[in-house]
């Protein structure tokens, strides 16, 4: 059911029952309403085979959550794309979705018509977005020191501040190395060990554990070369195998000494025309034959096997290797080179550091959890905030957080009700009551009175204060001064799908159920129908 911390959401639950006026939409905004800010909590998500996840992301709740309600999925749909396009502000979007249909709710009891709530919505939202320029900043270039105010926002509330400002600090350095080009970027988490050993390491990381190659098979020489020269098989390396099915009848022991000398030779040619080529790492992609590979260690050739094709793909182009399909191809021109080769144990996986690539600046952050579950959440955070940082230097420009964008838009948007002569007055203002449920979330999740901060925010917007939010302790404050700064395009994206969603529900007056067995022998639909009273959002299904 919906608010339900099994994870299990559905409309047809007694959660109706206990209370007629929630709406699906609602009960899922509540659900994680009290994850919003640097003070929200986590929630424990239990699915049905006993898995227990814990987080305080948003979009990771409504995923992981099993909604069946069609005005749930609706929601879930649009928390989905804003996560997709923008990777934050999830919560707000889902938040300012039930907030706007529980106002919907009271101006269709006050008599309004659903056709005029979702167009007095739609006005109200363009006039909010009209306004919504005058309270954003620019940044001056990509190393604008803001960067690393939004960085820190887009973490805040999840780790200590120690831990915040780490990880801010490590994901923008990253970012900066590869000259903000995620491509360049890989990012790998890997449990059995602590916060702080998190690092961003210069090259590329083979994860062994991906792969079959023995570790005793990996030549100490090898890892210790400056410069090795790197080589690249995109085929099997060993004796071919036909694709047909062949039989080899062999009549005497003279015939099977000849085809065991003939195998020993062919394998043989294979190891010397790769040591031929001047490789001391060789990169295959699928399978090398166990004497090959023993050869070719014993040579002093360091084999990887079985390496995924991204990592294959990637190393290729950081080395400035040539790929080629059999060893019998390979010449000293196709290999290419890194500074060193090194072997890395990270918790309880074996690694390979290629690092020093000279035709693609690549750098890795490892990230270390003490469980799988944290260091996977470790991962999901500095991808958010990778994303955050992305869409600041897309748009360009930022707005203060806490907040105080949405409380002084709602201001603006009283402030413009009062010249409006028709009941679309009542939707602006409950359009603007609905803005106002952000800050007064992230009040109340810090322990202060929400009424009371919202006032005091108002006050100090009247004076002039249009940057005031509600800081981390609860209390008014100067957003920029504080340094809680957040991309325009989160809040933007996030009530442009909120209304896009509210309006499509509010244009529903009832949900027609069918199913394939149900349709009758003429080939018509039989349909099966629950009448709603017309307001689909406010009864379980």
């Amino acid at each position: 059911m919906l608010g339900d911390t099994t994870g299990d959401v559905d409309g047809d639950s007694d959660t109706s029952e206990r209370n007629d006026t929630q709406t699906p939409a609602g009960e899922l905004a509540d659900t994680i309403r009290t994850t919003l800010g640097p003070n929200g909590l986590d929630k424990m998500v239990v699915g049905e085979n006993g898995t227990v996840i814990v987080s305080n992301d948003g979009s990771s709740i409504v995923e992981w959550m099993d909604i069946t309600h069609p005005v749930g999925r609706l929601v879930e749909r649009a928390a989905a794309a804003q996560d997709s396009a923008v990777g934050d502000g999830t919560t707000t979007a889902v938040v300012l979705v039930g907030a706007l249909l529980d106002e919907a709710a009271t101006l269709r009891s006050d008599g309004l018509h659903p056709t005029t709530i979702v167009d007095g919505y739609v006005k109200a939202a363009e006039a909010a977005l009209d306004q919504f320029g005058q309270y954003e900043r620019g940044l001056d270039c990509r190393h604008d020191d803001r960067l690393t105010q939004i960085a820190k926002t887009a973490v805040t509330g999840r780790w200590d501040d120690v831990s915040t400002d780490r990880f801010a600090e490590l994901t923008l350095n990253a970012l900066e190395a590869v000259e903000f080009d995620t491509s360049k970027l890989t990012l790998r988490s890997y449990h059995g060990g602590e916060l702080r050993e998190s690092a961003c390491l210069d090259g590329v990381v083979v994860d062994l554990k991906s792969s079959s190659t023995a570790l005793e098979a990996l030549h100490p020489r090898a890892e210790t070369d400056d410069e090795p020269a790197v080589a690249m098989v995109d085929g099997e390396i060993g004796i071919e195998e036909s694709d047909r099915v062949q039989s080899v009848e062999v009549r005497d022991t003279t015939q099977r000494s000849a085809l065991q000398d003939y195998e020993r030779e062919r394998k043989t040619d294979l190891v010397e025309q790769v040591v031929q080529s001047g490789a001391t790492v060789i990169i295959c992609q699928k399978s090398i034959d166990e004497a090959v590979r023993t050869a070719l260690a014993q040579r002093g050739v360091l084999p990887v096997e079985r390496t995924r094709r991204d990592e294959f793909d990637v190393i290729a182009r950081a080395t400035g290797s040539t790929p080629v399909m059999s060893v019998d191809e390979l010449t000293e021109d196709d290999t290419g080179t890194v500074e060193s080769v090194t072997r890395r144990t990270v918790g309880t996986t074996q690694t390979l550091v290629l690092q020093g690539c000279p035709e693609e600046q690549r750098r890795t952050v490892l990230l270390r959890g003490g469980t799988p579950h944290v260091a996977e959440e470790v991962r999901r955070i500095v991808t958010d905030c990778i994303d955050v940082i992305r869409g600041t230097l897309d748009g360009g420009t930022f707005v203060p957080g806490g907040g105080a964008v949405p409380a002084a838009l709602a201001m603006e948007l009283a402030a413009l009700s009062s010249g409006i002569p028709d009941r679309t007055q009542l939707v602006f203002d409950g359009f603007g009551t609905a803005l106002e449920s952000l800050p007064r979330t992230l009040a109340s999740n810090a322990g202060t009175d929400p009424l009371d901060t919202l006032t005091a925010i108002r006050q100090r917007h009247d004076a002039g204060s249009e940057t005031v939010g509600v800081g981390p302790d609860g209390n008014p404050r100067d957003m920029i001064v504080a340094g809680v700064l957040e991309p325009s395009m989160v809040f933007k994206s996030a009530l442009q799908r909120a209304v896009a969603v509210v309006t499509q529900i509010l244009r529903v007056d009832d949900i027609v159920r069918t199913s394939a067995g149900e349709r009758g022998a003429d080939g018509e639909h039989d349909h099966a129908h629950t009448a709603t009273g017309g307001y689909p959002w406010a009864v379980g299904h």
